[in-house]
């Protein structure tokens, strides 16, 4: 059974592995941020609770992160980068007719970055799951194909 301080935090790394993974939540930010403004990603219009194209993101990341058994929190941390680029998008270059402050008002409005919240826990902890278990899986399918060719 794995301790939950190592499903959340990851295995025991050094500093420069936390630098990396910093670094690569606010380029995750950064690039989401961008993709949504150069219109790589695509906003169909309505009500929008979750966007598509930022989740796949995040989830791709999440699923990555527990292939590389980093945590849970780094996992959810991505997925979140994710979500803060497209609203910071949607904030301060799509609300253009808003002042400075009521666009970090939406921003940092608290019942949306529960959503968010909300969604980044259970997508993150999917992703993260299916990245943990699939690699963990493969892992004892070559333990067990080793012994099995060392037994023949």
């Amino acid at each position: 059974m794995v301790p939950l301080r190592r499903v959340l935090v990851g295995r025991p790394r050094s500093r420069f592995q936390w630098v990396i993974d910093v670094l690569v939540i606010l380029t995750i930010l950064t690039g989401t941020f961008g993709a949504y403004a150069l219109g790589l990603f695509q906003v169909s219009g309505g009500v929008i609770v979750l966007p598509a194209a930022a989740t796949l993101v995040g989830f791709v990341v999440a699923v990555g992160v527990g292939a590389r058994h980093s945590g849970l929190v780094v996992a959810w941390l991505g997925l979140f980068a994710a979500y803060i680029g497209f609203r910071a998008d949607w904030a301060f270059l799509g609300l253009s007719s808003h002042s400075l402050g009521g666009k970090f008002a939406f921003l940092f409005d608290p019942v949306g970055l529960a959503v968010l919240g909300v969604a980044t826990l259970i997508i993150g902890t999917v992703g993260f799951a299916v990245g943990y278990l699939g690699r963990s899986s493969i892992e004892r399918l070559r333990g067990k194909a080793l012994s099995q060719q060392t037994r023949d």
